[in-house]
């Protein structure tokens, strides 16, 4: 099967020790952390200016309601990283002393560049920002490096006190004029799936979930693709793959709620339906690209995670 090119099937076990067996590890020696959440502020710029005497550039820290006691936090800050069209990445602390929350932040984009010692915004070029923070003992945790790239990636399910979801990240991209037409056609190249077929994809009447709009997009800003073709599976399965997702026109940002891909996939003599969860996308305009990641479930097991990238036509 073709699936396992990009997962391999690991098998969800349960743990079990005895009161006297030891940990591997040592219990009170674990450092406790701060969860920190960053948003775009809602009426403020949501796209990447190349005119760097403009924009609004607003973001607002705040705990999910799951964090409880950050006593032993000493402040927090805010890192920018920055990715050009050339795939130069660079990165530095733009704003800190931070130690209330919620709180918002403005960011000044000309002392963003300063700091990150770039002259001008291109086309194409990314600025992404991450909560850090410094515990009292001197810890010094990142949101972000160059090895490891963004941490706190799997808590997207821990909910804020307005019912908004935890994201460890926001993104700023200076977008190249979005060419809506391109986006829905009938060959559509897969990156990092099934590397042999075509994908189907068309722009179709459907709303997401109230739940999965953010606050202040209105209905008409949401264009919704709907792709289908063998995007994880192999030619033996009995159905396509599907995948539905909207383009947010505020800020071109993408929603891709929790869905099943395939229902009913039976292998090993099991059936489940297949789930991709915990989905983030990003649209290039520039090369009118999709890229999707994501994590998976199948009935009590999963597949790993998993990135796959659309080819639209330029």
């Amino acid at each position: 099967m073709k699936i396992n090119k990009i997962f391999a099937l690991i098998a969800l076990g349960a743990l079990f020790c005895s009161c006297d067996q030891k940990l591997p590890y040592d219990l009170e020696g674990t450092k406790h952390g701060v969860l920190i959440s960053i948003s775009k502020v809602q009426g403020t710029s949501g796209i990447l200016s190349t005119d760097m005497n403009a924009g609004n550039y607003q973001v607002k820290l705040d705990l999910p309601i799951y964090q409880g006691d950050y006593s032993m936090l000493e402040d927090a800050q805010i890192m920018a990283v920055y990715t050009g069209v050339d795939k130069t990445k660079k990165s530095a602390i733009v704003a800190e002393g931070i130690k209330a929350f919620p709180d918002t932040v403005k960011l000044n984009i000309k002392d963003v560049a300063s700091k990150l010692g770039i002259s001008e915004i291109n086309v194409g070029d990314k600025i992404e920002y991450t909560p850090c923070y410094t515990l009292k003992d001197g810890l010094q945790v990142n949101g972000w490096s160059e090895l490891t790239g963004f941490n706190n990636k799997n808590f997207s399910s821990w909910k804020l006190e307005d019912g908004s979801s935890f994201a460890y990240r926001v993104s700023y991209t200076a977008f190249a004029p979005l060419q809506l037409d391109k986006f829905q056609c009938d060959t559509v190249k897969i990156i990092g799936g099934n590397p042999d077929v075509n994908i189907k994809v068309a722009q179709i009447d459907s709303i997401p979930d109230a739940a999965w709009i953010p606050a202040g997009t209105l209905e008409d800003d949401l264009v919704a693709l709907n792709f289908v073709g063998d995007i994880f599976y192999g030619e033996d399965d009995p159905a396509d793959d599907s995948i539905l997702m909207w383009i947010n026109l505020q800020d071109y940002s993408l929603i891709i709620p929790d869905q099943v891909v395939i229902p009913n996939w039976t292998y090993a003599g099991m059936t489940f339906d297949a789930q991709m969860l915990a989905f983030e996308g990003e649209l290039d305009t520039l090369y009118n690209t999709i890229t999707i990641s994501f994590s998976t479930r199948w009935g009590p097991y999963t597949f790993g995670d998993g990135e796959v990238s659309f080819q639209f036509p330029l």
